[in-house]
């Protein structure tokens, strides 16, 4: 999954790109919807806080089916914590459907590209041809570690609070315990002892080109949001 200050920092740029819209969102709502965030990841059960498809099961990377989501809590939607929720869930497709794969190709023992958990050996990252294994890959030293070093940097450069007031009313999204959001902020905090001087030693991200693809994205996100309610 994309990291919880990731997720943040693309919530930062909805909303800075909403208000831009002359889009007026208060500081409540502004809260709620940074919160909703990171709520797809307060379980244990991510596949069903995600919405994954089953017939997916399996593969190395798995996305959420945001028309799952729709279908359930169509209802729901001017909640602006659901609002955030539903962010997540796009962010995480269109970070692992769209960027990811221009980062690193996951290969078997021969070299062909693969997509299944039980067909892969080797993860091979784009940008310096590196081959390691994928528990490598994922790993603090690589992928995760990566993850680490952004976030002080992202903090500072989007004003990203971390103080956010867990007080949200669940309007009825069942897979998800709102309450756990306090424990997300508790958790993050433990990802905050680099210095943002960190970010200059990513090993497989490229943190200008992961941030030009999240406003790219959360721009088209927002200009459909805004069509929508017309």
């Amino acid at each position: 999954m994309p990291g919880f200050i990731l997720h943040l920092t693309a919530g930062v740029i909805a909303l800075n790109t909403l208000q831009d819209y002359n889009v007026h969102i208060d500081s409540k709502e502004r809260n709620d919807f940074l919160i909703g965030c990171l709520l797809p990841d307060a379980t244990k059960n991510k596949d069903a806080s995600h919405f994954r498809n089953p017939k997916y099961h399996g593969n190395i990377v798995e996305y959420p089916d945001l028309e799952l989501f729709d279908q359930k809590y169509h209802a729901l939607k001017s909640d602006t914590s659901c609002q955030g929720y539903e962010f997540h869930l796009y962010i995480d497709r269109v970070f692992f459907k769209d960027y990811l794969p221009q980062i690193v190709e996951f290969q078997d023992t021969k070299g062909r590209k693969v997509e299944k958990w039980d067909e892969v050996t080797w993860a091979v990252l784009k940008k310096s041809g590196k081959r390691l294994s994928v528990k490598q890959f994922f790993s603090g030293e690589y992928y995760y570690g990566d993850y680490t070093k952004m976030n002080c940097y992202l903090i500072d450069k989007y004003h990203i609070p971390l103080n956010l007031n867990t007080e949200v009313r669940n309007p009825g999204i069942e897979e998800v315990d709102y309450g756990k959001s306090r424990d997300i902020l508790e958790e993050l905090k433990g990802y905050l002892n680099v210095p943002k001087e960190a970010v200059s030693d990513l090993k497989v991200f490229d943190v200008e080109e992961l941030q030009s693809f999240l406003k790219k994205r959360t721009q088209e996100w927002c200009k459909r949001k805004m069509r929508n309610s017309i």
